[in-house]
């Protein structure tokens, strides 16, 4: 049985076009570094418009990749172009499993939260 519950990432990138994102890419900050730490079921259409309207594309330097693996979720390793961004917080359902600070299985995106910068969250443990 699974448990989930809201919890606040980082949108750090996303899989699929900026203006209508098809996953998010979460992350959240270790020190300096953001650090991927899990992703998103599908966006529907509704999710997609409303974080599209708000995503802005990463200054340089951001230090995520290019392109992500499936496999890093269980998937096959398939990659896939990351449409880097500026990072915003998100609410999301997510399972409380977690391995080494990555979130075992996909989240569900619920909403941008507006309300809160990204120094307002925990950081990982180093």
């Amino acid at each position: 049985m699974k448990h989930r519950a809201t919890r606040e990432f980082l949108i750090g990138g996303v899989i699929g076009p900026i203006t209508r994102p098809e996953v998010v890419i979460a992350g959240l900050y270790r020190g300096d570094d953001l650090v991927i730490v899990g992703r998103t079921v599908p966006l529907s259409p509704a999710q997609s418009a409303e974080l599209g309207a708000v995503l802005t594309p990463a200054k340089p330097g951001h230090p995520w990749p290019d392109e992500i693996t499936s496999q890093r979720w269980g998937g096959k390793d398939s990659k896939k172009p990351l449409t880097k961004v500026e990072p915003l917080v998100a609410a999301v359902a997510a399972d409380a499993a977690t391995q080494a600070g990555q979130v075992r299985h996909s989240m569900r995106f619920i909403r941008v939260r507006s309300d809160l910068a990204p120094d307002d969250l925990d950081q990982l443990d180093s």
